[in-house]
């Protein structure tokens, strides 16, 4: 299934470091399960490096479990549903992603991950796509570590697109697609 996709345009940064996306991961917004089938298909519509706020990843941490996110205590401002680990050491050593457009990295949603400020004068393009096995299921968050996350995103949506209703899997199983594909054999 075809869960999330984002058009992700970095816009260079106005001074207030708002353009960075703290290390975070992805199955903290995502109420489906188990992880070890779902995927990122994460592609560079642009060359992307330090310079523009390419992805950093802490390479094996998607062995680990889910984590306890929030919005980060940093100073300049967070952007609206960036939330980040909230143990995270800052002086963790991070592995950056320097990719050539068209580029794509696959990981897993457990990988911690985030990026830095867009220092450039021009807006840094990506595609962010999440895909799960047809046979996840979603899972009832209340009383885990992602309650919090889903009642800030019923009230985005609802504030957004005046949809009323408390249950989270209602809008994931909205967006989410069903993709037909055969096996092929590559000669």
């Amino acid at each position: 299934m075809a869960m999330h996709t984002m058009l992700i345009d970095k816009p260079p940064d106005a001074g207030k470091k708002t353009s960075r996306q703290p290390m975070h991961q992805d199955l903290h917004y995502f109420p489906v399960r188990p992880a070890d089938r779902i995927i990122c298909a994460w592609t560079a519509m642009e060359d992307i490096d330090r310079s523009n706020g390419c992805l950093a990843v802490l390479p094996g941490t998607h062995k680990g479990t889910l984590k306890q996110h929030d919005y980060p205590e940093w100073e300049g401002g967070v952007n609206k549903l960036f939330h980040g680990i909230c143990d995270f050491d800052p002086k963790t050593p991070r592995l950056y992603l320097v990719m050539e457009k068209g580029d794509t990295v696959l990981f897993h949603p457990l990988l911690i991950h985030g990026s830095g400020m867009n220092r450039t004068a021009g807006f840094r393009k990506a595609i962010s796509c999440h895909y799960a096995s047809a046979d996840c299921n979603y899972i009832d968050v209340k009383g885990t570590i992602q309650e919090g996350i889903e009642k800030e995103v019923v009230e985005v949506a609802e504030k957004n697109y005046g949809t009323k209703t408390n249950e989270m899997k209602n809008r994931w199983v909205f967006r989410s697609r069903f993709i037909q594909s055969m096996r092929a054999t590559i000669i």
